[in-house]
């Protein structure tokens, strides 16, 4: 045998050391990389499953509201423009979605439900409901003496108003060719800040705290129908 042969061995078996030894390096430095990555990922899981609950409850919200009359007087039926009972069936309803089937409460100081109702002539907008009032509701106190209504929507705790107009509604109902020419429309908007419950440093340090998450839902009105005379 020859004697250079141990050596060789020897000085093999030095190599896997080496690099054992330099991936741990590696993973200690990377470690906290990557469980920066992962609490990022599910923070954005979590912030992902409040506004798909959202989604779905404005969706509920809308078709529930689709067989509702807005702009009728619930007992003697006289066109009154804005039945305000409609828009708190909606509310409560909303609530009661969002907090039996969801766990969630919509904060009365940041979070809101915006509710518009559109009358579309020729697939054009002509009329919002609403129309534009000073609020005193005070079941609602947040609302009292602030505007509501009109382009606004009608807010249930006054944080927030509509991101949409009457034009952009007229845009989002021109390419749906089976709507016809002449219909009413409801449209539902919840505002929801999303509060982190991780809340780490290098997530807020790029994503703000709270989010605000906002879904909307648009839905046939059929009592909002554009007609001759009220």
């Amino acid at each position: 045998m020859h004697p250079s042969i141990p050596e060789q061995t020897k000085g093999k078996k030095r190599r896997p050391k080496k690099r054992l030894g330099q991936s741990l390096v590696e993973f200690t430095i990377l470690l906290p990389l990557l469980m920066m990555m992962l609490s990022g990922l599910v923070e954005f899981g979590l912030a992902l499953n409040h506004y798909l609950d959202l989604v779905d409850t404005a969706r509920e919200v809308s078709r529930y509201s689709a067989d509702d009359d807005p702009i009728h007087d619930d007992t003697t039926a006289a066109f009154i423009l804005y039945n305000g009972l409609f828009y708190a069936r909606a509310l409560n309803y909303t609530k009661y979605n969002l907090g039996q089937a969801r766990q969630l409460t919509l904060d009365e100081d940041t979070d809101d439900l915006v509710v518009s109702i559109f009358a579309v002539t020729g697939r054009t907008v002509t009329a919002r409901y609403p129309p534009a009032f000073t609020d005193s509701d005070v079941a609602r106190p947040t609302c009292v003496g602030q505007p509501n209504g009109g382009e606004m929507g009608w807010r249930s705790y006054c944080n927030h108003a509509s991101k949409f107009s009457s034009a952009d509604v007229t845009n989002l109902l021109a390419p749906l060719p089976s709507l016809p020419a002449n219909t009413g429309v409801v449209l539902v908007e919840i505002f929801y800040d999303y509060n982190m419950v991780l809340g780490l440093p290098w997530i807020t340090a790029v994503v703000n705290d709270p989010i605000e998450l906002h879904a909307y839902s648009l839905y046939p009105n059929v009592a909002s129908e554009p007609t001759p005379t009220p």
